[in-house]
């Protein structure tokens, strides 16, 4: 017997995605999720071991160890996006499952699961105990699943549209309006200055830090982070940050002292944006580029960085005003993004260089169709 692991399509701050149960076992895996966290039944539950990941048949996670309101418990754990999926895929008549300690779920609307041998384990509502932002985990569970196959992208973007440049752009378009909504939502909770700077943090934790970010942001002004200092700042968030795997150039702490540094040089960007805002329409974008990243942002960010927080935050927070900066985001060059998806971009058909509006376009197929359903025995 055999099932496909299930995908679920969410409804995002920048749109839906479709995320799938292996992206939540990376995570557990990894040794990200620890606790401590309440059960549905309020058993307080920390995670000691993750146990071993099962590729094969029977529980997702073998030998795990936890604490169930203080006392250690050894057992298995079974993964999956919501609870009903313990029946649908047959674990209550399953002897394999018998020796399931903790049935961990990411959605809510839980009810108590059962055993073959009569046994009910916790169970655990993962969403809010989430350490990363979920949209960035089901895009990067897409290209990790992705990764050397250049090919597949290209083939799934080729399945989805019949037109490549307007299929793609219209794409585009449509994130561009999901993160113009989400950042006029920012504004009218904390106002445009309060917005640019929890935007301008957020954008800098793209690559699994977007959360802890986040939180720093929101919980510091830029005046009190400056007074507060770097090492106070990372330190607030340690064992929230996602280390593994990154360049240094992506590191918390360097994105982090190169916000500080800018605020240090350049105390009034925010103005200094609004007035290089002003210009977008009567000068070149090679020559716009330069200025945003020499001028507004005194060189502190490489040229990708740069690209990058210009797609996520500035022009989506500009766009609440006049003029309208839909077609300088869609054409701007699109910021760091993976290889393989600019390999794609060739096998495609597209050449030149890079527009925001491809990259965007193809990254948003893979979000909505997630990674390909694997066949797990059971």
């Amino acid at each position: 017997m055999s099932t496909c692991e299930r995908v679920e399509e969410i409804e995002g701050p920048y749109g839906p995605f479709a995320i799938g149960e292996r992206a939540i076992q990376r995570l557990w895996a990894a040794g990200e999720v620890r606790g401590p966290m309440s059960s549905t039944t309020g058993t307080a539950i920390e995670i000691i071991h993750p146990g071993d990941w099962n590729r094969g048949a029977g529980p997702d996670f073998l030998g795990a160890v936890i604490s169930l309101n203080g006392k250690q418990v050894r057992g298995d754990i079974e993964i999956h996006l919501r609870w009903s999926d313990w029946q649908a895929h047959g674990h209550d008549v399953d002897p394999n499952f018998s020796g399931v300690i903790l049935h961990a779920v990411l959605l809510p609307g839980c009810k108590t699961v059962t055993t073959l041998s009569g046994h009910r384990p916790e169970t655990l509502v993962l969403l809010p105990h989430l350490p990363r932002d979920l949209e960035d985990l089901a895009e990067e569970d897409a290209l990790l699943e992705l990764r050397g196959r250049s090919g597949e992208v290209a083939r799934r973007v080729l399945a989805a549209e019949t037109n490549i440049s307007f299929g793609l752009r219209q794409r585009a378009a449509q994130r561009f309006k999901a993160k113009t909504y989400y950042a006029r939502q920012r504004i009218k909770e904390i106002g445009w200055e309060g917005a640019c700077h929890e935007m301008f943090v957020e954008s800098l934790g793209l690559g699994g830090n977007r959360a802890p970010m986040c939180e720093l942001a929101r919980s510091h002004s830029t005046e009190q982070m400056l007074l507060l200092g770097l090492d106070a700042l990372y330190m607030e968030k340690c064992g929230r940050w996602r280390l593994r795997g990154l360049r240094p150039a992506g590191h918390p702490y360097r994105r982090l002292a190169q916000y500080l540094e800018l605020n240090r040089r350049q105390p009034e960007w925010r103005k200094r944006l609004r007035a290089w805002a002003e210009t977008t329409d009567s000068t070149p974008l090679p020559s716009l580029r330069r200025r945003l990243i020499d001028d507004v942002l005194s060189c502190v960010l490489p040229d990708g960085r740069a690209d990058t927080l210009c797609i996520n935050a500035l022009f989506p927070l500009l766009q609440t005003k006049s003029p309208d900066y839909e077609q300088r985001w869609l054409d701007w060059p699109p910021g760091n993004h993976p290889e393989d998806v600019q390999d794609a971009r060739g096998l495609i058909g597209l050449t030149g260089p890079s527009r925001n509006w491809e990259i965007q376009g193809i990254l948003d197929v893979l979000r909505r169709t997630g990674t390909a359903a694997h066949t797990k025995p059971t």
